[in-house]
């Protein structure tokens, strides 16, 4: 059994390092969302040498989300010029700029500017690094990857909750700016992938590639794979792409994880992250400082998170989507009732655990709602429309997630927070049933396997055969489709007409 899990270590501590490496960004991009709840409750004092209104702490919330339209933009010209791996590095420059304009902070402006960098950077990230993972991972842990690089932003964010407790703004970004520059030092010493050499008819680079990323595998079998897969997808500019994924087969693709951030966003996922100090000063909690509670609530987040790193390639992703959304309900229900409860003029005192227990429940975000989307962005699309997928993936994204941050204090002015909180409950049920009854499953299935399920929902044959399970094996191979050649010649002529 030790041989056994060192060899697997062998095999795959290449993939495991790239994945360390990324997750430096994505915990940078998490310190600035963690930024956002400690010192946007100390701005908005009376007392506070840098004073802001509720207008311009509105403003600093939206511009974030904002940003991403433009780094979307900038992320989809990148990897279609210079590759993933090198359009991850680039995206390191705007963050970097936004804790340069936290050190120097002394009016809302610099915070504005801050935040429209680090928006950027989110959109160039998120759009970027989905690609590149896809591209290196083997297909059983891929999802434990890129899960482990999204876990990266609530690690951030807790980290931030600390740090924006107990130090000044400048010290914070002093840090935060020391570890956007690591990123921006180790990142360029990893291999591209395969699939970039490949591309680029470089197939000695690619051998050497695979031998670096995929120890002790047949190498000829998987640059074969990658040839396949990569001839398959084609060679297309902007126009013939955005043709092709419009085509039925790619289009269900989009119009399926475009409407799951869609609800995600609108959901205001985000937005309670963004104001949860706010929001438990406002609830009268005091058994505990609220600055303290951020910082329990994003504890327990981060091992959420590392949790749903070991199960989404055992129990799969719709199961985790399924529970995800199911507690966010739960805790947005509850934070709705106390407000509620309040406004009847019930004791605060005696109502102290609801908000507590809401924001418990509400961390589950980190369970599904937060890598599940990732991971699947990274799966459902063919290697040449995966940058144009993740542009519009991310344009959509952080368009309602604008939408959602800068309605949120308007519609609780408007009506109140039960109402608001309620109406989050209500779409992230909607949520939940699309992800479970919509969302194919993926765990375990190599790209080309989950290719042919979105095609072909009803054919099961075929993708039970295409799992990942001996995927690299050839006897296992020539097994498997022997196999399928049995059940297929069994089957009624209906499914016959499917494939």
């Amino acid at each position: 059994m030790k041989l056994k899990v060192t060899e697997t270590f062998v095999r795959v501590w290449p993939q495991w390092a790239t994945c360390m490496t990324v997750t430096l960004l994505s915990i940078s991009v998490g310190l600035k969302i963690g930024w956002t709840s400690p010192y946007l409750a100390q701005l908005t004092k009376e007392d506070s040498p840098l004073h802001i209104t509720d207008d311009e702490a509105t403003w600093i919330v939206s511009l974030l989300p904002f940003g991403r339209l433009f780094g979307a933009m900038v992320g989809y010209v990148a990897m279609e010029y210079y590759g993933s791996k090198r359009s991850l590095l680039i995206s390191g420059i705007p963050i970097m700029i936004s804790w340069i304009c936290i050190i120097f902070a002394n009016s809302a402006v610099w915070l504005y500017v801050s935040r429209l960098c680090a928006g950027m950077c989110f959109g160039m990230f998120y759009g970027c690094f989905a690609m590149y993972m896809g591209e290196v991972a083997a297909p059983e842990i891929r999802g434990a990857l890129v899960s482990t690089i999204i876990n990266g932003l609530p690690f951030g964010t807790l980290i931030g909750s600390i740090m924006g407790s107990q130090v000044s703004m400048m010290c914070f970004g002093l840090v935060s700016l020391v570890l956007a520059i690591c990123f921006m030092m180790i990142f360029p010493l990893l291999p591209q992938s395969p699939h970039h050499y490949v591309r680029n008819n470089n197939s000695i680079e690619a051998r050497k590639t695979i031998q670096w990323y995929h120890r002790k595998s047949n190498v000829n079998m998987e640059l074969e794979v990658i040839e396949n897969f990569v001839r398959s997808s084609g060679s297309m500019n902007f126009r013939h792409k955005l043709k092709h994924i419009t085509e039925k087969k790619n289009r269900r693709s989009l119009i399926l994880i475009i409407f799951l951030y869609i609800f995600m966003q609108l959901s205001g996922v985000n937005t309670v992250t963004y104001y949860m100090e706010i929001i438990i000063r406002k609830a009268k909690v005091t058994i505990l400082e609220p600055a303290t509670i951020v910082i329990i609530v994003n504890g327990i987040g981060i091992a959420v998170g590392w949790i749903s790193v070991y199960l989404i390639d055992r129990y799969g992703r719709r199961v985790l989507m399924a529970v995800s959304c199911g507690c966010v309900i739960i805790g947005m229900v509850l934070l709705g009732l106390h407000f509620m409860l309040l406004e009847q003029n019930f004791d605060s005192k005696n109502l102290e655990w609801l908000p507590i227990l809401a924001m418990i429940f509400y961390v589950m975000i980190s369970i599904g709602l937060i890598p599940v989307p990732s991971t699947l962005l990274s799966e459902f699309f063919p290697d040449d429309l995966k940058s144009i997928a993740g542009f519009a993936v991310s344009i959509t994204s952080a368009l309602f997630a604008f939408v959602s941050s800068a309605t949120y204090q308007p519609m609780i002015d408007l009506t109140s927070e039960k109402y608001v909180y309620w109406m989050y409950a209500m779409i992230m049920i909607v949520c939940m049933i699309y992800s479970f009854t919509e969302i194919p499953e993926t765990k375990g299935k190599t790209l080309q396997s989950i290719s042919h399920r979105l095609i072909f929902p009803q054919d099961t044959i075929l993708n039970d055969t295409m799992s990942t399970g001996n995927t690299r094996d050839a006897a296992g191979e020539a097994e498997r489709k022997e196999k399928f050649k049995r059940e297929r010649n069994n089957k009624n002529s209906s499914i016959l007409n499917c494939l």
